[in-house]
This record gives structure tokens, C-alpha cells and sequence, in this order.
């Protein structure tokens, strides 16, 4: 057992403070922690707050971490010209936790309320410009370039393609700057920038574009990232008009997706299939599935996906023949939507929802 603990030349450095901090982080540190069940639950919230917060410091992603939700709250009360003029001003919010919060808030609301998406990818790029020589100038364009990046994203879906475009550019440019080469910020940004030239019918390049973004997660250990890519590839092949390639592409997806990684892409990918098997007249099949997606739902669905569901099931009633019934779901639908302020538009890859 005397692997199992530290050597007495390593205990006495130890204790005379001469351990060098990249032998304290790999022999020092797991060899107490493989010791103590508290400490190893800490290194777990370490871990996790890194990934929240997106910074590879641990200082950085527990004290910033800690403080990001405090400084929204600042914040969130204000009109959005008054929440530019508080970021440009006070020093306190220039944190990169708080950029990183931002744009997660921004990718939580893009189909929720795009418009507030808009807005807080804005703040996230504008407090992007604010971050000092505390950071490494590098990550900063990392972040910069992901914040223009979801800035073009939400731009998009509320239909401003030109712009959209303008700030993938402004991303990719401020990609550039950056030294790190890290795989993941790029994917992002690509994984991203494909749904535009989706947008834009250029789905030969929205396919590359997210193949490339694909392999590119692969390589940074994200298979979060890996899944989203196989849902928008699904869609693009969809709208291009090609069902049974977005069909098959998601079944087989579904395999590799861990509901237990990420329950709402899962679930999502499932409603995404339901919507496909949809519109390839595939109703019996489709009907097999709603009821999974429906109990999921339960867990980890929006108000509007119910809505949704309603309008999957009426359009699978009516495909079955049941005219009555799917006339009544109809009718309910566009009650609940009508009430939220949204319309319907059809195209090839499934039923969007517009807010008028």
C-alpha cells in the first residue's frame, strides 16, 4: 500500500512549503481528497461551476460563479438602454461569469422571447468589450466571438437575417484574434451559424457547417454538443425536404443521446421526430410516440410545448381520419396562441411559431 500515500521526501517538501503547485494539484490534492466524501463533493461543484461559468481558473468559476446570479439581479428589473448604461459604468459587473450568464440567459430565452434573447446577448457582447487584464486576452475573444455569435443567433430568429449575418462576422473576426485554438468555442459558433444558412435556404452549406461543428465537439469532449448537432442536422434535412434522411438521422442520433446528460434535448429530439414522422404521413407511428414525449414533457416542458403537443395531436387525428376530433384540437390551439400572441406558419420542416 505505500503507493497509496505520499512519499516521506514528498511529505517533508510539503510541510516546508517547497511543492511545486503542479505536483500539489496532481499528487498532493487527490491523494486528501480520495479521503474525505465532503471534499470530493466540493471538487464536484468546482467542476460544475467550470462548466457553467465556462473558465478553465477554479478561483475564477467559484467566486465569479457565485456572484453572476447577485449581479443579474441588478440588473433584471431595468429597461435594456438602462441595463448598457449600468454595464458600461459600474466596474462591479465587469466579470466574465456574469458575460457567460448572460448569454446562457440568452440561450435559454431565444424561443421563448427572442426579442429579450436579442437583448441579453447584446449586454453579453457589449460587457465582453469591458473585461480587463485579469483575463487572458485570448479567452476573451473566445468569449466575445460566442457572444456575437448568439447575438446573430437570436437575430435570426426573430427574422433579422442581415444582421445576423453582420454579427457572425463581427464572431468570426473576433475568433480570429484569439491564440487558444479551442475547439468548442468554434464549434458553437459554427453549430450556430448553421441554423442561419438554414434560415437562408443555403443548406449545403448549413450541412457543412454543421458537420464540421459536429467533429469539432468530438474532439473537445462535449457529447452535449455532439447531440445538439444531430438535432439541427435533422432539421436542415427536413427543410431541404429530405424526411426520411432527417428521420433516420435522428433515430439514429437518439441512440447516442444521454436523456440523462441533458433531459430536454432529449426530449426535444423526441418531439423533433414526432414532428417529422408528421409531416411524412407516418400518423400511427407518430401516435405511438406522443404519449412518450406528452409524460416527458411533464418534467421539462414550457408552458407553449403543451400547446404544441395539442397541435401534434390534431394534426395526427386529422391525418388517422378523425376529422371532428382534430377540428376541436385545432380550434384549442389557435385559442392558446392567439391568447400568447403568436401565429402559425407551415413550412417543410414542421409548423413555426411567430409572435406577432
Amino acid at each position: 500500500m505505500e503507493d497509496a500515500h505520499l512519499s516521506l521526501e514528498l511529505l517533508a517538501k510539503l510541510l516546508s512549503g517547497g511543492v511545486e503547485h503542479d505536483v500539489m494539484v496532481r499528487k498532493v490534492v487527490p491523494h486528501f481528497v480520495a479521503r474525505c466524501p465532503v471534499c470530493q463533493e466540493r471538487i464536484r461543484e468546482i467542476r460544475r461551476l467550470q462548466e457553467e461559468v465556462g473558465h478553465w481558473d477554479e478561483e475564477v468559476a467559484v467566486l465569479e460563479g457565485r456572484e453572476a446570479p447577485e449581479l443579474w439581479e441588478r440588473l433584471a428589473p431595468l429597461g435594456f438602454e438602462e441595463q448598457v448604461k449600468l454595464v458600461e459604468e459600474d466596474e462591479d459587473l465587469h466579470t466574465w461569469a456574469l458575460c457567460q450568464l448572460l448569454l446562457r440567459k440568452s440561450q435559454d430565452a431565444v424561443f421563448v422571447d427572442p426579442a429579450a434573447a436579442v437583448n441579453l446577448a447584446n449586454l453579453a457582447v457589449r460587457l465582453s468589450g469591458y473585461l480587463g487584464e485579469i483575463y487572458d486576452p485570448n479567452w476573451v475573444w473566445d468569449l466575445r466571438a460566442r457572444a456575437f455569435a448568439n447575438l446573430g443567433n437570436a437575430r435570426r430568429v426573430v427574422g433579422e437575417l442581415r444582421s445576423a449575418d453582420d454579427a457572425f462576422r463581427k464572431a468570426e473576426r473576433s475568433l480570429a484574434r484569439s491564440t487558444t485554438g479551442d475547439p468548442k468555442a468554434r464549434a458553437e459558433i459554427l453549430d450556430l451559424k448553421s441554423s442561419l444558412r438554414r434560415g437562408q435556404r443555403r443548406f449545403d452549406e448549413a450541412l457543412a457547417l454543421v458537420d464540421e461543428a459536429f467533429s469539432l465537439y468530438a474532439v473537445s469532449g462535449d457529447p452535449k454538443g455532439q447531440s445538439k448537432c444531430i438535432l439541427a442536422k435533422s432539421r436542415i434535412l427536413a427543410e431541404r425536404g429530405d424526411l426520411e434522411s432527417a428521420i433516420s438521422t435522428l433515430q439514429q442520433g437518439l441512440k447516442t443521446i444521454d436523456p440523462g446528460l441533458d433531459p430536454r434535448l432529449f426530449v426535444y429530439a423526441r418531439y423533433n421526430l414526432l414532428g417529422y414522422l408528421i409531416l411524412g404521413g407516418r400518423y400511427s407511428q407518430a401516435e405511438q410516440l406522443l404519449s412518450e414525449v406528452e409524460s416527458r414533457f411533464r418534467t421539462v416542458g414550457q408552458p407553449l410545448d403543451f400547446v404544441r403537443l395539442v397541435w401534434a395531436r390534431a394534426k395526427i387525428a386529422f391525418g388517422l381520419g378523425h376529422t371532428e376530433a382534430a377540428e376541436g384540437l385545432f380550434n384549442e390551439t389557435r385559442r392558446e396562441l392567439a391568447a400568447r400572441g403568436i401565429l402559425l406558419e407551415d413550412s417543410a420542416g414542421g409548423t413555426r411559431w411567430k409572435r406577432k
